[in-house]
This record gives structure tokens, sequence and C-alpha cells, in this order.
């Protein structure tokens, strides 16, 4: 996130408090105890490894003040989640997905290790900045993370599915099964 961005400063605290206030929430088993789940009123599923929680909270994306609806868990030291919002607008949409991934690689002032075209099924095909992203970085006391995120819409909704985890307990095998296991429902 740029701090030059007007309210990008007040977005990385709300999303930093958020953050907390979901870990709170979302402390489960550290087993991965796998089941399907998804967030109330949106057509999406995903495998969480532990019993999910959700947390809506208000943010700025693509210039646009709205709610964010955070779904997601804790289990064996790693943080699962989908993120989802409603622009209303289609036009917005590719830029919050430009704006969602360049967030995600300064959260964490990380480095790209792979990106990809992101392949979820029932997606807005075409979009640039739909991506799957393994990345590494440090959190604010300096420990080092990885984290592996897949950015994608359809119509004006737009998605973060992400997998975070200090570089000790990060595992490869879960944030695949975890990405990999998106089902967006097709669109009416």
């Amino acid at each position: 996130m740029s701090p030059s961005r007007p309210g990008s400063a007040r977005r990385a605290a709300r999303i930093a408090l958020g953050a907390a206030l979901a870990g709170s929430l979302w402390a489960c088993s550290p087993a991965l105890d796998w089941r399907q789940a998804g967030p109330h009123g949106v057509d999406i599923l995903l495998q969480y490894p532990c019993k999910p929680q959700s947390v809506t909270q208000p943010v700025v994306l693509a210039g646009k003040r709205l709610d964010m609806s955070m779904t997601g868990c804790e289990a064996s030291h790693m943080t699962f989640a989908l993120a989802h919002a409603d622009l209303g607008d289609a036009s917005l949409v590719a830029p919050a997905l430009a704006e969602l991934r360049r967030d995600a690689v300064a959260n964490m002032r990380g480095q790209v290790l792979q990106a990809r075209a992101a392949q979820v099924r029932h997606a807005t095909p075409g979009q640039a900045d739909a991506v799957e992203l393994d990345l590494a970085g440090q959190a604010p006391g300096g420990a080092a993370l990885r984290e592996h995120v897949v950015l994608f819409s359809q119509g004006t909704q737009v998605f973060q599915a992400t997998v975070l985890a200090s570089q000790a307990d990060y595992r490869e095998d879960a944030a695949h099964t975890f990405a990999s296991s998106v089902q967006l429902g097709a669109a009416n």
C-alpha cells in the first residue's frame, strides 16, 4: 500500500485491527480438520482446515467506501481467510483487484516469489489482476512471513483468498489445498 495515497494509512490500520479482531475470533484447534464453508449470502465455498468465523469492516477500495467481509480461521499457526466485497460497479473491479494485489505485497513488506493467472471456475474471465501469488515478507516485528493469495472477481464482486503464516509454520500443501478448493457458483 502506497503511503502517498489518501486514506491508505487509515485503511491499513483498520485492516490490521480487523485482522487482530479476526484472530481473536478465529482461534481454533491446531489440527487441520478440513471442512467446506463459505460466507453467508455469497455463492462461494472453500475447504477450511478449521471452523471459520466471519467479521465485516468498512474499507475504502478502488476509491469507494464499502463493507468488506472476512471469513476465516487459524489452524496449525496458519491463518486461512476469504475477503469479499461487492463494489456495485463493474468499472471498479480491475482497479480494486490491482489495489488488493499491491496491498498484499506492501502490507508484509514482501516480494512476489511466483505469480500466475488465477484459475477459478466461474470467475470473470480476462481480468489481468486475477492472480495467484506466492509471497515472502516480514511481520511488523521483523519475523519472516509467507503468504499465498488468490485474487479474482465475479461480476461486481471481488475476492481474496489468503493463507498467511510465519516462514517456520507455513505449509505449502495446506496453502495449495485451501487455494485450489475455491468453488464459485455460476453467475446468474
